[in-house]
């Protein structure tokens, strides 16, 4: 396969709330699912695929792709949410028919209890990312997914605009400051605080294999 690729700044335009995940949203994994949403393919033959559309660390065989980093600007602000929707979770409120199942499900306990979801999530106009990789494949499977973080089933973190640029240098691994801008393993990495956890560095997350590594900060960037 072809080894380089162009360095890019992949802005994305958010139209509604990010549910955050327990850690960084990173740009292969995104690509990952992109393909086990829309293929059959295993993963295997997804890691194939993934292989045409971004470089790797020749050393570590990670992908050169970020994590996500919200933009902050003077009409887009970066703001912490919290909010309740109503959950219907009380048989009495049901106005369908019933079906006999229905007295197999728990309505004191459980899910069938709780009558409010809450949600925390981040409200951002724009989130970027940085790859070494083919524009073209990117954006296609990003407009493929069409979401960003968790319960996007449900409207979250929808991707409205995909703006990607070729640039400089990459800044795929470390940003403009020299700051880490995707999990990897510690000993790729200069510690500077960062938080030390068992996490995968290769997708898919999920079930990767779990080694010692540095995520990195809450990524903001100014503009």
């Amino acid at each position: 396969r072809v080894l380089f690729r162009s360095r890019l700044k992949i802005t994305i335009q958010i139209g509604s709330p990010i549910l955050q995940p327990k850690y960084p949203i990173n740009l292969d994994g995104l690509l990952y699912w992109a393909f086990k949403a829309n293929s059959d393919l295993d993963d295997n033959a997804i890691l194939a695929k993934i292989d045409t559309v971004l470089d790797k660390d020749p050393d570590s065989g990670i992908y050169k792709a970020s994590s996500l980093r919200f933009v902050r600007s003077k009409d887009y602000p970066v703001e912490a949410i919290e909010w309740a929707m109503a959950t219907r979770t009380h048989w009495e409120d049901w106005h369908f028919p019933r079906v006999e199942k229905k007295a197999t499900i728990i309505t004191k306990s459980g899910g069938f209890r709780k009558r409010v979801t809450t949600h925390k999530g981040i409200k951002a106009g724009f989130v970027e990312f940085n790859a070494v990789g083919d524009a073209d494949k990117i954006e296609y499977l990003l407009n493929s997914l069409g979401f960003i973080g968790l319960n996007n089933s449900q409207g979250f973190g929808e991707i409205q605009d995909i703006q990607i640029s070729e640039i400089e240098n990459d800044y795929s691994f470390f940003d403009e400051n020299n700051e880490l801008a995707r999990n990897l393993p510690v000993s790729m990495v200069e510690d500077k605080g960062y938080l030390s956890v068992k996490n995968s560095v290769k997708p898919p997350y999920q079930n990767s294999e779990r080694i010692d590594s540095f995520i990195p900060n809450f990524r903001l960037k100014n503009i």
